[in-house]
């Protein structure tokens, strides 16, 4: 895959909270998180990969979630994966998301066709970030650290 594509924000609450409201009201919330035989490895190593209808459009793309690593990847259409990552810092933690050009033909294209997509990438940020701290009734915001989403 290619360098990503990165927008950052904070939630002011513990990893677990936050990966448990990105699951609950995310990109694939409304899907089960354990269907049967989804899981390979072993123990906490344990990683779910299912096929999962995603977002209002009823697109079903493919599902991985890795509670060890708090982190959660959609990947869809014929270029795209997006990635969620929990981690801890400071104010609580920071959530990190990644798109990675997953294309296996044509993917010089990709950059061409998404030269929008960095800004797309902040407001769809802000808006899960919207949506956790409802959820967990928390402060989050986008990372004033960082500026916008960049390539």
């Amino acid at each position: 895959m290619s360098r990503p594509w990165l927008a950052t924000g904070v939630v002011e609450a513990p990893v677990d909270a936050v990966f448990a409201a990105l699951l609950a009201s995310g990109p694939a919330a409304g899907t089960r998180h354990n269907p049967p035989g989804a899981a390979t490895g072993a123990g906490a190593d344990r990683v779910l990969r299912y096929r999962a209808p995603v977002g209002d459009s009823g697109y079903v793309a493919a599902i991985e979630v890795d509670p060890k690593e708090h982190s959660l990847a959609v990947q869809g259409n014929w270029w795209y994966r997006g990635v969620y990552t929990v981690r801890a810092c400071p104010q609580g933690s920071l959530i990190e998301y990644r798109v990675h050009n997953a294309a296996s033909r044509g993917r010089w294209a990709v950059p061409l066709m998404q030269r929008r997509l960095p800004r797309q990438m902040d407001r769809d940020l802000a808006a899960l970030l919207q949506t956790i701290a409802r959820h967990l009734d928390r402060p989050a915001y986008p990372n004033p650290d960082r500026g916008a989403a960049t390539h």
